[in-house]
């Protein structure tokens, strides 16, 4: 990590939280824009080009999908490897078959089957569906020529490098910044998720079905919107091992909490025992705050700073425990299972600790760039 860069202040962290919030507002505003500017650069252009059209069409293509930077730039790409493909076999067919209508026509139907067929598979979908489009376009006009290939190409890199523009420099949204709120939302999920499992009341069903399906909503936005991080900076991709360590602390967290809950009330006698150790509330307190101190630190763009006497809270709450379970005749496993996990979750919320110390800062000064970021030092 770059120590010389400084933790993000409030009035930024408030402007890229309304960002986030916002994002399908702020994404749709700059598609509006994308498309006027598309329209006079056509309006521009008309004297010189044929098609013009096509640049907005394009750069309505590119933008109406994910909207932050990292969605824009891997759209930018399959449409540019989809129309350099469809412009490679538009032209080769026409001057191989001295533009034959009938070859022109099998070649369409041929390579919309093929393309089709690329884009069965998920990896390469984007790129075959956009790839048989464009061949379409190329070849289904009256009189296809080298020209109106050349041209309608052209076209749509122009279209493409307009939607590049806008959404990297018009109020950009960034993957990297989805990518910590994320992060953080689900931490702070995580966070209560555990305070009601520990909690002495038990909670409805429902309400644990609730947040528990918030969470897992989060971890596949997280899974999907890494990769466009990754798009975007470099620092990103050289924290790719602790985004995903993250990841995986987050998922083990869920599970443990789930197993806590059960241990809790296993049995009568199990939940008695556990309800009435001393320093129970005190370490309960200790590992909601802590995830709470995680997850405010994420999104604050600043290393969250260890708990230094959590260790020392559940040893004493141990201790207790053993105490507790002598005074009784009855063996019980759920008071030993219980404190099995408090430790794991103590383990694995220090672990995420540590890991959003390393990237909490890199991730809040990712600007989007494709390759010009300055290497930052390990």
């Amino acid at each position: 990590m770059d120590m010389d860069i400084e933790p993000i202040n409030s009035s930024r962290a408030r402007f890229e939280a309304s960002l986030y919030r916002n994002h399908a507002i702020v994404h749709g505003v700059k598609t509006a824009i994308a498309t006027t500017l598309g329209l006079c650069l056509a309006w521009l252009l008309k004297p010189w080009i044929q098609h013009p059209e096509w640049i907005v069409i394009s750069a309505v293509v590119v933008m109406t999908m994910l909207p932050n930077v990292g969605g824009v730039i891997q759209r930018a790409i399959y449409r540019l490897v989809a129309t350099i493909v469809a412009a490679v076999v538009a032209l080769s067919i026409i001057l191989l078959t001295d533009d034959n209508w009938l070859a022109v026509d099998i070649t369409l139907v041929i390579g919309v089957m093929i393309f089709t067929f690329v884009a069965q598979n998920p990896k390469y979908r984007q790129v075959g569906m956009l790839s048989a489009v464009t061949l379409t376009i190329l070849l289904s006009s009256r009189g296809p020529n080298e020209s109106v290939i050349l041209w309608r190409s052209l076209d749509i890199l122009l279209g493409v490098m307009l939607a590049l523009a806008v959404s990297r420099f018009v109020l950009p949204i960034r993957a990297s910044r989805q990518l910590r709120f994320q992060m953080a939302d689900s931490v702070e999920q995580l966070g209560t998720l555990f305070t009601m499992a520990a909690s002495r009341e038990e909670k409805p069903e429902s309400e644990y079905e609730v947040i528990e399906d918030r969470i897992a909503s989060g971890f596949m936005a997280q899974r999907q919107t890494l990769p466009l991080a990754q798009l975007e900076n470099r620092r990103v991709r050289q924290g790719r091992a602790c985004l995903q360590n993250m990841m995986r602390s987050q998922r083990a967290l869920l599970g443990l909490s789930r197993t806590l809950r059960r241990a809790y009330s296993h049995t009568d006698l199990g939940e008695q025992l556990i309800s009435s150790l001393d320093g129970l509330d005190d370490v309960r307190d200790r590992i909601s705050g802590q995830l709470a101190h995680i997850s405010e630190g994420i999104r604050m763009g600043r290393p969250p700073a260890p708990d230094q006497e959590l260790n020392l809270s559940h040893s004493s709450l141990k201790v207790n425990m053993k105490q507790a379970a002598q005074a009784i005749d009855t063996p019980v496993m759920s008071p030993q299972t219980f404190i099995f996990i408090i430790e794991q979750i103590i383990h694995v919320t220090q672990s995420l600790q540590k890991d959003a110390s390393r990237v909490a800062l890199d991730l809040a000064h990712a600007h989007a760039s494709i390759e010009s970021d300055e290497t930052v030092g390990a």
